[in-house]
């Protein structure tokens, strides 16, 4: 298969972000290397499954972008974003697939969205309580984000959250969960779970030297 090595975070015209189409780019922009792709993957957001959910994100984004209101996007959590987007779309029954080491955060999500008059369903990642070896895997406890998946699935919920699912158990959920899944909290033991500290601390000092080696 022939690949054009898209490189957007290097792009210093950033084009897309303007009006100006004129403006030359780089040879690695996506737009002009995958032109053949702009008008097929155009015509799938009129698919109804996918029309449902970027019409609920365009609603959305008119309530928090408010031009008459320059400083509403600062009020807006990411917690109040999934109710609206719930509301918004007509969603009623909610799911938490949670980490069992963020049970406690996922009963206080699940506190809040029962308050605005939400159904919530949660799945802890040991549900099943699989022995290890017989998934072919060693230790004395078993993840399960595939039955969390399934579970979900059965019933049936609208919108369903991941909260602190580990990298490759965020993976499995969604490849086998067939509803709609956004996240929540992203699992990161060394930042409070707020993966993105790590990007900004790499440009100091002490983190760059961690990151960003010498010996590569």
């Amino acid at each position: 298969m022939d690949t054009k090595n898209p490189k957007c975070v290097q792009c210093r015209t950033m084009r897309c972000g303007t009006t100006d189409k004129d403006v030359p780019v780089p040879v690695s922009c996506p737009t002009e290397a995958y032109a053949d792709l702009i008008s097929e993957t155009t015509e799938k957001y009129h698919r109804p499954e996918n029309k449902a959910v970027i019409q609920g994100w365009h609603t959305l984004m008119t309530k928090i972008l408010d031009p008459k209101n320059p400083r509403e996007k600062l009020s807006w959590t990411r917690v109040d974003q999934i109710m609206e987007y719930a509301k918004i779309r007509g969603m009623k029954r909610l799911g938490i697939a949670t980490c069992y080491a963020l049970l406690f955060e996922s009963k206080l999500l699940s506190d809040i969205l029962e308050a605005n008059g939400f159904e919530v369903l949660s799945v802890s990642c040991l549900c099943g309580e699989v022995n290890p070896q017989d998934a072919g895997i060693e230790g004395n406890i078993f993840c399960n984000p595939i039955l969390q998946a399934e579970v979900l699935n059965r019933e049936r919920t609208d919108l369903n959250i991941m909260v602190g699912l580990c990298i490759g158990h965020d993976i499995l959920f969604l490849r086998h969960c067939t509803g709609e899944t956004t996240p929540l909290i992203v699992k990161d033991r060394a930042l409070g779970h707020n993966p993105v500290a790590a990007l900004y601390m790499s440009q100091n000092n002490f983190y760059k030297e961690r990151f960003i080696r010498d010996d590569r």
